[in-house]
């Protein structure tokens, strides 16, 4: 994997989440990469899950197969599509590479709580270790903290209704 010459924009990565690894908007956050779906690693071998990590960029990926996200009738799961349901951008963590592209709302990993509260209004709530959670129109998003003035990690999530 490398890194691109122009990183996709935020609202790329809110596009492309419940969509196809495939399809023209997942297409466009992982080919400037070089992603490749053989570079998916199964999670669990009972379960249709795929992880795609780039620890070098910074960047993760999560896919499940369409059956494990919505019912479907007459769907086996295991033959895809592959829908992307969270990606991950690493800020400050000792095994990852921080992140260079464009996040939501001009998010920074230098960005405090309080930063965070003024780009994203008040989190919908606080969970375990601190990891402050709001809801949006198109997805979830999630920041967790390495210190108070560090994001450790920022999540775009697909929101299952």
């Amino acid at each position: 994997m490398k890194a691109p010459h122009r990183y996709p924009e935020a609202q790329d990565f809110v596009s492309a989440i419940a969509k196809p690894f495939d399809s023209e908007p997942g297409s466009k956050v992982v080919a400037p990469f070089g992603i490749v779906w053989p570079d998916a690693v199964k999670l669990d071998s009972g379960l249709e899950i795929y992880n795609v990590s780039a620890p070098t960029l910074g960047i993760g990926f999560t896919y499940k197969d369409a059956g494990l996200v919505f019912e479907q009738e007459y769907h086996d799961v295991g033959e895809g599509p592959f829908l992307l349901t969270q990606c991950g951008f690493w800020g400050h963590e000792d095994e990852y590479e921080s992140y260079k592209g464009p996040l939501w709302k001009d998010l920074r990993f230098s960005d405090t709580v309080a930063d965070a509260v003024g780009k994203l209004g008040a989190p919908t709530r606080v969970g375990r270790l601190d990891i402050h959670f709001w809801e949006l129109p198109d997805f979830r998003l999630t920041i967790q903290w390495k210190s108070p003035g560090k994001i450790r990690v920022v999540s775009y999530w697909m929101k299952q209704d």
